[in-house]
């Protein structure tokens, strides 16, 4: 029964002769990249279950997907159909999609704390389905709503700023702690708490940034993951599925395009603000 209410709400939301411009668009899938946010649009791809770090909107760009949820006590939930919802952060998952869908990676800084209710989200899958060009990563999440918010703890502001701009910094959590002003123990509760993950996850997600920064300037796997402070390509390839359930070279074979223009940190990435990784021609 929930399936079919899920399907059924499908067909006022994408009307088929707005469906024609944005879905048919995304032939190869497409990356945007921008300070502690992310968005992905195409297809959806085989995905392995995997434990997202950032809170995740999932769009379908057309037919529901299917998605269910591990948990320690119970397992797999059942398979449930949808047309988008919510994934929260550190959330093991599994989705199968065989239509086009959208990810709309949130800040965990500042974003964490949007309330997005049932009809709000319907209302940012419409606009997403009606717009009629390959959209931003700005067009994406002002199409939900979604507006950074100020951060409360000054001291935790400024050691994400710092992990924004070096990534590969701050292998122990001493030097973060030392930043804030704050003993380990108090830095790693007051980071938690703003943030709702720990400081190491945070870090990874902003380190899997610098990965798509390197790859959109041209470079190697190999380069982007010592760029990003990985031991080796491996390395990075084995977190890299565990977060978003594709290995980065899967990724880049099925001729992604990756767009950095509208991320606040590009100095020292490369001349170029767009790429397209694999041999695939640029999208409109």
């Amino acid at each position: 029964m929930e399936e079919r209410r899920s399907i059924e709400v499908d067909a006022p939301i994408v009307p088929a002769q707005a469906a024609q411009g944005f879905q048919e668009s995304p032939v190869l899938p497409r990356i945007g990249v921008g300070p502690a946010r992310a968005l992905y649009v195409g297809p959806g791809l085989d995905l392995a279950p995997h434990l997202n770090v950032a809170t995740t909107i999932a769009v379908s760009l057309r037919q529901p997907f299917e998605w269910r949820t591990w948990a320690k006590s119970g397992g797999w939930s059942a398979w449930r159909a949808e047309v988008v919802g919510i994934i929260p952060s550190q959330t093991l998952h599994h989705l199968r999609s065989v239509g086009p869908m959208a990810f709309l990676y949130l800040d965990p800084f500042t974003d964490r704390r949007h309330p997005l209710r049932r009809a709000e989200l319907l209302q940012g899958r419409e606009a997403l389905c009606l717009a009629a060009r390959p959209i931003g990563l700005e067009d994406a999440f002002t199409a939900f709503g979604l507006r950074p918010q100020r951060p409360r703890d000054a001291r935790i502001a400024r050691v994400v700023r710092e992990v924004e701009r070096r990534p590969d910094a701050f292998g122990r959590l001493q030097d973060a702690a030392a930043l804030a002003c704050l003993s380990p123990s108090r830095f790693r509760a007051r980071f938690d708490a703003e943030l709702g993950l720990p400081f190491r996850r945070y870090r990874l997600w902003r380190r899997m940034a610098a990965v798509m920064r390197t790859l959109a300037g041209g470079g190697s796997l190999t380069e982007a993951a010592y760029a990003a402070g990985f031991s080796s390509s491996a390395h990075l390839s084995t977190t890299f599925k565990r977060m978003f359930g594709i290995t980065a070279s899967e990724l880049l074979a099925a001729g992604v395009a990756i767009d950095v223009s509208e991320d606040a940190v590009l100095s020292g990435h490369g001349p170029g603000s767009r790429a397209e990784v694999g041999g695939a021609p640029s999208l409109p």
